[in-house]
């Protein structure tokens, strides 16, 4: 299962240079600036509208990341225009708003199968993010990247450095992970696990947003965008009963302890707010977990449900101790 699936998370280090402002949710900052800079140093056409009039589509580097098409003739998400991003950003979850020259802050990104070759052009992006300035608009300053680190999974190796401002230097794509990574210290026998949702979670439920979250709920959502992300940036097709595992997963209880938060922002494209939100707070499940702990072990790397790219829907999962 899983074979050519593979991940590698990074951590981009900045240092403040001139004095800026940043949202609570700082996530809809980098995510905005990470597509606006990437499309301008990507495009070969700056007079051309991308959407219509791209004479590389297949090539795009901004397509790839942003708007990665959904082939004629595939099996899967058929009538869709793009597939799911194969990035996702981790932004600071500090509380922080204002900051000042010498203060520091990082932002982590998270590349999955194919997009993993496109790390030059992150650094690239993410360097050009602090020299152009980020934070709110009108409020935006200067900072540089002091270096990259390639991230282990969690609780293993130190990290690897791979970048620094003084060399201005990609030493290697760093450490590439598979599910068997995750797996090593996993309590494989156990019954009952917690999630606590770190960022805004954001999951449809007939079509409806819920907080009301079930583990056949949390267990569709990550067949799913495993199975998505597997298939079109990985190549490979996830090989398992899916109607078994979500069944199954149905016996399994639940105890919630969530909050629905709403995190609007605002749309420079479009100029106009637009409606975000998801739950935040602890899911404890209890039954037969066995079967379903490669996909939720890996689910905190991958996050789960909507707006992933503005770094929602990332969890921790702890085994209450007996």
């Amino acid at each position: 299962m899983l074979q050519n699936f593979r991940f590698a998370q990074y951590r981009f280090t900045y240092t403040v240079q001139e004095p800026l402002k940043m949202p609570q949710h700082k996530g809809n900052v980098f995510r905005g600036r990470f597509g606006y800079i990437l499309r301008q140093i990507a495009c070969v056409e700056t007079t051309r509208e991308c959407k219509k009039k791209c004479q590389f589509p297949d090539r795009c580097i901004y397509s790839k990341c942003f708007e990665t098409p959904v082939p004629k003739d595939s099996p899967m998400l058929r009538g869709q225009p793009f597939a799911p991003h194969p990035f996702i950003l981790q932004p600071p979850h500090s509380g922080k708003l204002n900051y000042a020259p010498g203060d520091t802050f990082t932002c982590d990104l998270i590349l999955i199968g194919e997009a993993i070759n496109l790390l030059p052009w992150m650094v690239f992006t993410f360097d050009q993010i602090g020299k152009r300035r980020i934070g709110l608009r009108d409020r935006r300053g200067q900072c540089q990247l002091n270096k990259v680190e390639s991230l282990p999974a969690y609780g293993s190796h130190q990290p690897q450095t791979i970048y620094t401002a003084e060399t201005e230097m990609l030493t290697d794509e760093g450490l590439i992970l598979r599910l068997d990574d995750v797996m090593p210290a996993v309590p494989h026998a156990t019954d009952a696990i917690e999630l606590e949702f770190l960022t805004p979670t954001s999951i449809k439920v007939d079509g409806k947003w819920t907080s009301r979250l079930t583990f056949e709920h949390l267990i569709r959502n990550l067949l799913r965008r495993i199975r998505f992300l597997s298939y079109f940036h990985c190549g490979e097709d996830l090989d398992v009963d899916a109607p078994a595992i979500i069944q199954a997963a149905g016996a399994v209880t639940h105890q919630l302890y969530l909050n629905w938060l709403r995190k609007d922002r605002y749309s420079y494209r479009t100029e106009k707010s637009v409606p975000m939100g998801g739950f935040v707070g602890k899911a404890r499940f209890k039954g037969a977990l066995e079967p379903f702990l490669p996909f939720i072990y890996l689910g905190e790397y991958l996050h789960i449900g909507h707006h992933t790219a503005f770094g929602f829907g990332q969890y921790r999962l702890t085994v209450p101790s007996r």
